[in-house]
């Protein structure tokens, strides 16, 4: 018996005509649309890339002697300012500085048997042969002096530059050799950033550019700003991207070299651009439109205004009219586009939107 009665439901819908216009029904031009407007802005807008880096000192040097001896004294505090030459660890040059003695007065030695020889050479009392063998043992001695105060001179391990020490692993009295760690220096005047870039956006990178860098360290809504000093002329054949530096000038204390950062890199800025929110953009098959209410025969109707996009932030696109002008100030459906029924010549009310885009980027700080 159900399925009786289905089927009589079915066919007695089937056997019903749609309502014509002219019987009573509704005249779909006769409908009027609310939709929400804003107007056409004007703002700089900035083309920007997310990208993750890591942070480095601007200079940075592991600090080893060059030459093995026992520490005999260290004149640095760990952690410590200090300046390009400040003493930081000397060795123990006792042994260096009895050769250096001994080494001396053989040379004055040499240099009389030189002196001697030359003048009998002028009395034929000696062979030339060993007036040459004085001259080279003369030589030979002057260049072992000259080895010997460079070695001194290693012996005290300075600072290349200013900067801040790092820990230390050793004591006085250690015996150390050229691969021992002193310490570190870092130079935190200024940090290096360092980032990989996809090579889509290869165009737009060069030196000069800026960036934003935010760390794990930051209070909510910091950042610090930075620019671009290098750019590789090669790109990573196993990633497809490119080496891109950057420097960061008076860095807040809590940002150090090795961590990690989210930066927001710049590719271009267009100053003036011509803006509406993104919820405005309307793609058809013929290209992308804006829908502007305008006046006719008295009442406010849609008209379809195809334009080109340019760049775009969250919340707003940046457009460029291809037809008929569009600038500042202008009216346009401001949401909803792609989910109303509109078609140019409807009827539209406009009213004020619910929600309006905050302006690009207007949560940012910027830290000094």
């Amino acid at each position: 018996m159900r399925y009786l009665l289905l089927s009589l439901v079915l066919l007695s819908s089937c056997g019903k005509k749609p309502a014509a216009a002219g019987d009573g029904a509704p005249n779909p031009m006769d409908r009027v649309q609310p939709v929400e407007v804003m107007p056409v802005t004007v703002m700089p807008l900035r083309e920007t890339v997310g990208l993750v880096g890591s942070i480095a000192a601007n200079e940075s040097a592991e600090l080893r002697p060059e030459i093995p001896g026992v520490i005999e004294s260290i004149e640095f505090e760990e952690g410590a300012m200090v300046k390009a030459g400040d003493l930081l660890v000397k060795l123990d040059t006792r042994e260096l500085e009895a050769q250096l003695a001994e080494t001396r007065a053989s040379f004055v030695l040499a240099g009389q048997n030189l002196e001697r020889n030359k003048n009998l050479l002028d009395d034929d009392a000696v062979s030339r042969q060993e007036v040459d063998a004085a001259v080279a043992d003369h030589a030979r001695l002057k260049a072992a002096i000259e080895l010997l105060e460079v070695r001194l001179a290693k012996s005290s391990i300075t600072a290349p530059f200013e900067g801040v020490t790092g820990a230390r692993s050793i004591s006085v009295g250690d015996f150390v050799t050229s691969q021992s760690v002193i310490t570190t220096v870092d130079d935190l005047s200024r940090l290096k950033v360092e980032m990989q870039v996809p090579e889509r956006y290869l165009p737009n990178l060069k030196p000069g550019g800026t960036f934003t860098l935010r760390a794990a360290t930051f209070e909510p809504g910091a950042q610090v700003v930075g620019e671009v000093y290098f750019v590789s002329p090669r790109i990573d054949e196993n990633t497809r991207s490119t080496l891109v530096k950057g420097y960061v000038s008076k860095p807040p204390p809590f940002l150090k070299p090795g961590m990690f950062a989210n930066i927001t890199l710049v590719l271009r800025t267009v100053e003036a651009a011509l803006v509406v929110p993104e919820t405005a953009i309307l793609s058809t098959p013929r290209g992308t439109v804006l829908i502007m209410p305008t006046e006719k025969d008295g009442a406010t109707v849609a008209s379809f205004v195809p334009v080109k996009t340019g760049l775009r932030v969250p919340g707003y696109v940046q457009i460029t009219p291809v037809g008929p002008p569009v600038k500042a100030g202008d009216s346009i459906v401001s949401s909803g586009v792609g989910g109303l029924i509109l078609y140019p010549g409807v009827k539209l009310k406009p009213v004020e939107p619910v929600v309006k885009p905050g302006p690009p980027e207007a949560t940012d700080r910027k830290l000094e």
